[in-house]
């Protein structure tokens, strides 16, 4: 009887071999002891896992069939399974790596690895509501220590990316108090952040850099936190500590770029911006995006509109921008006699106000023009007869015709052009009949000088915080002694903003010079047709001021330091608009001053 080892026991020493030139680096040595070890057993499930390990770091599709060997031969060691989808997953097969982990958990039950990788493969598909479930029960099968810590950050990445916000932050919370490190607080203020909640990630951003001062890219996440929290001058601070970690980070210029912004710096901006598309982005394309849309925007404040546009048209390129109408070609910007445009609007009723000054010039040109957009604007636009016809995104175009569609904002570019601002076009924009024989003599009961109010926007906007004064602050102008009798206030304020009435503005109600229509305001045709027998119009930057506006009312705009490009830097009129005047605040938040500054001017002119 021979002692010769028979090729079974031939294949574990050259496995055990395999494995000690891989804890010495030498790679291709331990493949090529792989191989020789699954040509001597080829049920070596141990070999073709290391094999299969060894292809996937160049990528190699064969890494594929060496895992699924390792499982064919060894279907109860988990890892095979883990290994085996994760090489699926990662050669852009996530559908077939989903279903070798749903094969893997019906055979050895329910497991916290297993079910972890199916949370990550779900996410792979966009299926962030799966990955949820996936790893919610994951969680259930990991006990305390790093990795479910680890993977409690994958449910809040998951949770957030469905907008469950209250349960994201409630987990995030809870892997602070099971570790409180850098990581967790890190992630902690970025679920805040991204649930809109920057006042309360300033805390848990700052306790980051506390515990890793010499990391640069925690300054720079302390840095919007603070910004958006309008701790404008704390985030300057952060963001020099971040740049003097690492003068070429992308994401550190970047942010100092909308903090000069907000300081209404626009040439500073410009700075910051191309030191940020010259710099290095950590986090790739979404860096670079950014700092082109911000470049765009600090050109456009300064009245370069030619410049600045390419780089503010990057705003097409984020998460979630696509053409409002599938299978309508998009418009390539030239003005042509016959052509046949379609202007769409989806969010931000201000823009399309805004912009559809420029559909009666194109239809001068020879052009068509109609409109497909939110329920609320069209009656307006009907009335107007700015376009041919207007309509909700729904309704048909009509046929005969190869229509082009361009979003609102992609008329701006027109006003690089002989049509300029479009300011000769006031008014463009008219209530129809209805609308106005349905409000007439609604001011009626007010005192002769009448003020239309509207103090907070769309909460669905990131600035919203920024460019909304809210009531509070224009309490004292209502109050003011010197206008009581004389001035008359009503209320087009609607949505979010009517909370203030029943808080702060309680009192209100019981005055006989404040009347609250905002109720009643069903669509922007209504609005028109109050804003048409007030006196003087008082907004924010939000679809109210544009409708006022473009209807040629009186109009006086409350703006924060990092107001919107669109009325540009310093000034206290607009080429948009010839009635309007700008209120500016002195410094970040100060909307008492813009308050002050208008009680004086309404003083003035009621004196009149």
């Amino acid at each position: 009887m021979s002692d010769r080892p028979n090729a079974d026991d031939r294949a574990r020493i050259l496995l055990g071999q395999a494995h000690d030139r891989l804890g010495a680096g030498d790679l291709a040595a331990a493949e090529a002891l792989c191989r020789d070890a699954v040509i001597l057993d080829p049920a070596c499930a141990g070999a073709w896992n290391i094999l299969g390990a060894l292809l996937l770091r160049r990528r190699d599709p064969a890494a594929v069939d060496s895992f699924a060997q390792a499982v064919r031969h060894a279907p109860r060691v988990h890892e095979h399974h883990r290994n085996h989808a994760a090489a699926l997953n990662l050669l852009g097969r996530a559908a077939d790596a989903e279903a070798v982990l749903s094969r893997a958990l019906s055979l050895l039950g329910p497991d916290g690895g297993l079910l972890c990788a199916l949370g990550d493969v779900r996410m792979a598909r966009g299926d962030a509501a799966g990955a949820v479930t996936a790893y919610r029960a994951a969680l259930d099968h990991l006990p305390p220590g790093p990795e479910r810590v680890r993977r409690q950050g994958s449910l809040v990445r998951a949770l957030s990316a469905c907008g469950w916000w209250d349960e994201a932050l409630t987990v995030a919370r809870d892997r602070v108090a099971a570790s409180p490190d850098m990581l967790t607080w890190r992630d902690l203020a970025n679920t805040l952040m991204a649930a809109g909640q920057p006042d309360a990630a300033v805390e848990p951003a700052l306790a980051a850099v506390a515990l890793a001062p010499d990391q640069a890219d925690l300054r720079v996440i302390a840095s919007a936190a603070l910004t958006d929290a309008n701790r404008v001058d704390e985030a300057e601070a952060q963001v020099s500590a971040a740049l003097a970690l690492a003068p070429d980070m992308a994401e550190a210029h970047a942010n100092r770029g909308f903090i000069a912004l907000r300081h209404d710096d626009a040439a500073g901006a410009a700075t910051a911006f191309r030191a940020a598309l010259d710099g290095t982005p950590a986090s790739g394309a979404a860096t670079v995006a950014a700092a082109q849309e911000g470049l765009g925007m600090a050109l456009l404040r300064q009245g370069d509109i030619a410049g600045g546009v390419p780089h503010f048209a990057w705003r097409y390129r984020a998460p979630g921008m696509r053409p409002a109408l599938p299978g309508v070609p998009e418009w390539d910007g030239v003005v042509r006699p016959g052509a046949a445009l379609v202007v769409t609007a989806t969010q931000g009723l201000g823009d399309a106000m805004h912009f559809i000054r420029y559909a009666p010039l194109l239809r001068q040109a020879g052009m068509r023009v109609v409109f497909r957009g939110m329920e609320a604007l069209v009656d307006l636009l009907n009335a107007s007869g700015v376009v041919e016809s207007a309509g909700p995104l729904a309704q048909p175009l009509p046929p005969g015709t190869e229509w082009a569609q361009a979003d609102c904002l992609a008329l701006l570019p027109l006003a690089a052009t002989s049509l300029g601002f479009a300011a000769g076009t006031i008014p463009y924009l008219a209530p129809p009949l209805s609308a106005t024989q349905r409000w007439a003599g609604a001011l009626a009961p007010l005192p002769p000088f009448r003020v239309a109010l509207a103090w907070a926007g769309s909460t669905r906007f990131a600035y919203h915080r920024h460019r909304a004064p809210r009531l509070a602050p224009l309490l004292p102008l209502l109050d003011d002694p010197a206008l009581a009798g004389r001035v008359g206030w009503v209320s087009v304020q609607t949505d979010d903003g009517r909370r203030d009435l029943a808080t702060v503005g309680a009192t209100l109600a019981t005055r006989g010079d404040f009347l609250d229509l905002g109720a009643g305001l069903r669509t922007l045709a209504d609005t028109a047709a109050i804003l048409m027998q007030a006196d003087l119009v008082i907004a924010l930057d939000t679809g109210v001021a544009h409708l006022a506006g473009a209807l040629g009312r009186p109009l006086w705009l409350m703006l924060d330091t990092g107001s919107e490009w669109r009325w540009f830097s310093g000034r206290t009129d607009s080429p948009w608009y010839p009635t309007a005047r700008l209120f500016r605040q002195h410094s970040p938040g100060d909307w008492a001053g813009v308050v002050d500054d208008m009680a004086g001017a309404l003083r003035t002119l009621v004196a009149q």
